[in-house]
């Protein structure tokens, strides 16, 4: 693997503290604010199709979803996250609505035992077999098609961190690019959105077009590219296992006629997996080894598996064990 250490390697952590400081204004320390929901208010909170808390992420600036696990209590997780100006807004939203809430936050740091230089190199974060871990989606490919990350996993809340030091590394300019022809599974640091930067890896290349396409390794989706924007990544940078995990809904084909999932089952399915953690179990592998999953939304007592959902909405068609037969 290409990677380049000089990059901002002995003045990041003054870089660091010039930002944290004031001198770059795009960055700043991002807090986490939690607070219980009891789950006759989780509707409520949520908002018909996810209006409300979409709501509350576009007038705060804040980062919400609600947490399902575990979901056998009466409570359930609302989980805030940004700056504290984004947080207070938020919280005194949900106060002037909610007035019956508790707006403690009941956050707990997860233990510094994780540190980056302790994980192993490149690792995919994958989904366990046959158990049922609580994930959001982060990139919708389309209706069947879908990125997670398992954001209760020990090793996710490093991923902000390194999305801040990825920022500040190759905000920078004279950072290399790669080396030309470039390489097919190579890792590399990629522009992401609203000038972030992140972890990406080359999928295929199309020299007459100085273009490559790429995966975005941590927030998942695919894109192409020209060679020309990508850089070389540190080597610290990808010490933490890839957290964006690529999986197919098990069981769920597009309707007989088409090749292609509708429009209108991409929204559906965006509708269903928006602004809310869910519930994924793997239950079987793709010929290419992208794992099946059965998905479940969980809105106080109500528990839907999606996969089932998109089928009684008339958007796809149910296949048993379809790769299993191929």
């Amino acid at each position: 693997m290409d990677s380049v250490d000089g990059c901002c390697g002995l003045r990041k952590t003054d870089s660091f503290q010039k930002a944290q400081a004031g001198s770059n204004p795009k960055k700043v320390d991002l807090i986490i604010w939690e607070i219980e929901v009891p789950k006759h208010l989780v509707g409520r909170l949520i908002g018909k199709q996810g209006r409300y808390v979409s709501f509350l992420k576009q007038t705060s600036g804040a980062k919400i979803y609600i947490s399902t696990l575990p979901y056998t209590q009466n409570v359930q997780i609302c989980h805030i996250e940004g700056s504290q100006h984004h947080v207070d807004k938020a919280l005194n939203l949900i106060g002037k609505k909610f007035k019956e809430l508790n707006l403690t936050n009941i956050y707990a740091p997860p233990l510094p035992s994780l540190a980056l230089p302790s994980l192993p190199m490149t690792s995919w974060l994958m989904l366990p077999d046959g158990i049922t871990v609580e994930v959001i989606v982060v990139n919708q490919v389309n209706a069947g098609h879908l990125f997670v990350q398992q954001h209760t996993h020990p090793t996710f809340h490093a991923l902000r961190s390194l999305d801040q030091q990825m920022y500040l590394c190759y905000s920078q300019p004279g950072i290399p690019t790669l080396p030309t022809p470039v390489e097919i599974t190579v890792i590399c640091a990629a522009p992401g959105v609203d000038g972030a930067w992140w972890r990406a890896q080359v999928v295929a290349s199309y020299e007459e077009t100085n273009e490559v396409e790429i995966r975005y390794v941590d927030y998942g989706g695919y894109k192409r590219v020209n060679v020309d924007v990508l850089r070389q990544i540190r080597s610290d940078f990808v010490t933490l296992p890839f957290q964006g995990a690529e999986v197919l809904l098990d069981s769920v084909m597009p309707l007989s006629d088409d090749e292609h999932f509708s429009p209108e089952a991409d929204a559906a399915v965006s509708e269903m997996t928006g602004n809310t953690a869910l519930l994924a179990q793997v239950t079987n592998y793709s010929p290419t080894g992208i794992p099946l999953i059965q998905l479940w939304s969980v809105v106080g007592d109500e528990v839907v598996l999606i996969n089932r959902s998109l089928v009684e909405r008339g958007l796809a068609q149910w296949v048993d064990s379809y790769y299993s037969s191929l």
